[in-house]
């Protein structure tokens, strides 16, 4: 009988290859450094034999791999049962069904449903596992645990099990690695960063609260004599957004892990940059400028007189200020991540910046049609809140998208990576990062907790 040939290798060869990895990067037969994970729930024995044939049998002595860094954000200090044969031997979705982001659990697990992965798909032991509906895209992925020394894919060091020395790969299982760009980056944005994607109503809410308190600090203006000019407070907000952002942004540059493949990190330095407060203070400080410019109040020079002085009308001096907020307070972050992330999601999802585009134009026709005069006080800060929301969001989708984009998202859909950051901007998550544990001192310290109220 003939052989039937897929790519040039026999249909039996591309099977083992798909099930077992790339032979350029195979999948680990038994991870040794799993065996003090291993228990037996029944006795709360460990086994003497850590690995060998009778290991991965169903009436061996451990029924139990016990994981407990699954999610140190919202379950810190949870223990979890997985298969023992978790990530080894072969290429599976394994996290489709476990516990406790990728899917739901019984309290309890049958005795039955332990031990192998094949156990768990059993009917009986299927049932017991639902998975969550909003579940993040990783969930749904094959891979395995590999030898670093002998795979020559892209790899990477085990989360669930720090300091194990395990390696893991997405790429020999012929999958995205999205929980790179997912899991992990939450959690060490909210670590590392004390930065989580925001919800859109904290971002509403963040927005409408700054443009109401600079409008407060605009009438300080009143205390002075010179009414055509910004008054001495709101000169000194300037300046203190200015030093903000700066520091803001060299801190984070520090903390960003730039070894390896510089385009990865440069990737994840996009995705922390577009989600945190320097970003967002940054676009709010443009249209505050933008708001101080149509109530003509920069007439008059604002910047040290050989920056801003004779000759400079108040559109050159609104773009100045527009500039230096926007791009130079980011050290220039800001301008290369428009090059790179900005302008290609323009060309792949320009109806998303028309969207925004006309929001912008038609939010003073808005307040109006809500009975409120767009030149009053009050007015004004519903126009600054609500285009700087429109501003912030619309550019952080751009982004983001095209960050996923880069990561390879784009394969599961041309909506893929707008529809996951919907997904990824979870209340509880923000909450839990920023307000859940912390005391009232860390609360009103918590930088990502003050720019609801501060920017």
């Amino acid at each position: 009988m003939s052989s039937v040939w897929i790519a040039g290798l026999p249909a039996v060869a591309a099977y083992q290859m798909h099930v077992t990895g790339e032979t350029t990067c195979p999948c680990l037969d038994a991870a040794e450094a799993l065996g003090e994970h291993l228990v037996n729930t029944q006795t709360h024995e460990r086994p003497l034999r850590l690995f060998g044939d009778d290991r991965f049998n169903r009436g061996s002595k451990v029924d139990c791999l016990m994981v407990s860094h699954v999610d140190p954000l919202l379950h810190p200090g949870g223990n979890y049962c997985y298969p023992t044969d978790y990530g080894q031997q072969r290429c599976e979705v394994w996290d489709q069904r476990l516990e406790v982001v990728c899917a739901q659990g019984p309290d309890e697990l049958p005795e039955r449903c332990k031990g192998l992965f094949m156990a768990r798909k059993e009917n009986a032991c299927h049932e017991l596992f639902h998975p969550k509906a909003l579940a993040l895209p990783w969930c749904h992925q094959s891979w395995c645990y590999v030898d670093p020394d002998n795979c020559d894919l892209e790899k990477s060091k085990s989360f669930f099990f720090p300091g194990a020395e395990l390696w893991y790969s997405y790429e020999t299982c012929a999958s995205r690695n999205f929980f790179e760009i997912w899991k992990l980056v939450q959690l060490e944005m909210c670590s590392r960063f004390s930065v989580v994607e925001k919800p859109y109503v904290i971002m509403w809410l963040s927005c409408w609260t700054c443009a109401f308190l600079q409008q407060v600090i605009d009438t300080t203006r009143k205390l002075e004599d010179q009414q055509d000019r910004l008054g001495k407070w709101q000169r000194a907000y300037l300046a203190l957004q200015l030093l903000v952002l700066v520091t803001e942004t060299y801190a984070n540059m520090q903390r960003i892990p730039w070894s390896g493949d510089f385009w990865s990190s440069y990737n994840l330095y996009v995705y922390v940059f577009i989600n945190s407060a320097v970003f967002v203070r940054a676009t709010m400080m443009s249209q505050v400028v933008w708001d101080w410019y149509e109530v003509r109040l920069l007439k008059m020079p604002v910047l040290p007189y050989q920056m801003d002085g004779k000759g400079w009308t108040d559109e050159m001096r609104a773009g100045l200020l527009v500039c230096i907020f926007q791009f130079l307070s980011s050290l220039g972050v800001f301008f290369v991540i428009s090059v790179t992330h900005l302008l290609p999601a323009l060309i792949l999802y320009p109806w998303i910046f028309w969207a925004v585009a006309a929001g912008l134009v038609k939010s003073r026709v808005w307040i109006s049609s809500l009975n409120f005069d767009p030149e009053s006080r009050f007015g004004r800060a519903l126009v600054v809140g609500t285009n700087s929301f429109l501003s912030v969001m619309g550019i952080q989708v751009l982004v983001t998208c095209m960050v996923r984009t880069y990561a390879g998202e784009w394969s599961s859909g041309y909506l893929t990576p707008l529809w996951n950051d919907f997904l990824v901007r979870r209340l509880r998550v923000w909450y839990t990062c920023h307000l859940r544990h912390a005391t009232f001192q860390e609360m009103v310290l918590d930088q990502d907790f003050i720019n609801l109220f501060v920017r």
